[in-house]
């Protein structure tokens, strides 16, 4: 609701038309969806592996930490050594696109692993691809937002927080159906995110790399 700020008329030339209606301009609508469904399954999934790991596998609080630990470290090092290298070569969409892939059938498999040890290597590695996923999608919107940085970041971050209200609130509401129905959910939720960042067009003012 805050009014930009005042700037001079060759600024003022360039000024977009404020509003809500500007969230489904073609070069924003895909990508603030994106950000919304990674951010739903991510917070789904967290919110409830805990309880799911315990109930499923009898897993401590001490395998639970290895895990979200091991993850977080994980894709920390992969956002330092990989991120730049992916995003000059196949570019942001396409970063997206793999890593919605890659999330989607990590978050599957969850309900399929039955050893300890492949839990833990399947949910640590499953944090890569939402790890790549998050700055690839706010690298894009600084590339095409030009003068309206401030409505694509408030964006970003008002579609986050709707993942992550909803994301939990149903995942929990599934689990108490069964323990493996929030990650299905999850699944095709990414899912759908694939089919969008499929149909996702580059703006002819972000130079991607063509394979």
């Amino acid at each position: 609701m805050l009014r930009e700020p005042v700037r001079n008329q060759t600024e003022l030339k360039q000024e977009y038309k404020p509003g809500f209606k500007r969230v489904f301009a073609p070069i924003y609508f895909i990508p603030f969806m994106i950000i919304m469904i990674f951010s739903f399954g991510l917070a789904s999934f967290e919110s409830i592996f805990s309880l799911f790991v315990d109930h499923k596998f009898s897993f401590t609080p001490k395998d639970i930490a290895i895990v979200i630990t091991g993850g977080a470290i994980l894709g920390a090092v992969a956002q330092v050594i990989l991120f730049d290298r992916l995003t000059k070569y196949i570019g942001e969409i396409r970063l997206i696109l793999f890593s919605l892939i890659f999330s989607a059938f990590l978050v599957f498999m969850i309900t399929v692993v039955e050893t300890y040890m492949s839990i833990l290597f399947v949910t640590i590695i499953l944090f890569v691809g939402f790890d790549l996923m998050r700055p690839a999608v706010t690298s894009y919107l600084s590339k095409v937002a030009g003068e309206e940085q401030g409505f694509a970041g408030g964006m970003n971050s008002m579609f986050t927080s709707i993942g992550n209200i909803f994301g939990p609130i149903i995942g929990g509401m599934l689990f108490d159906i069964n323990l493996d129905y929030p990650f299905y959910f999850s699944t095709i939720i990414l899912v759908i995110g694939v089919a969008l960042a499929l149909a996702w067009k580059k703006p002819a003012s972000i130079n991607e790399p063509q394979f």
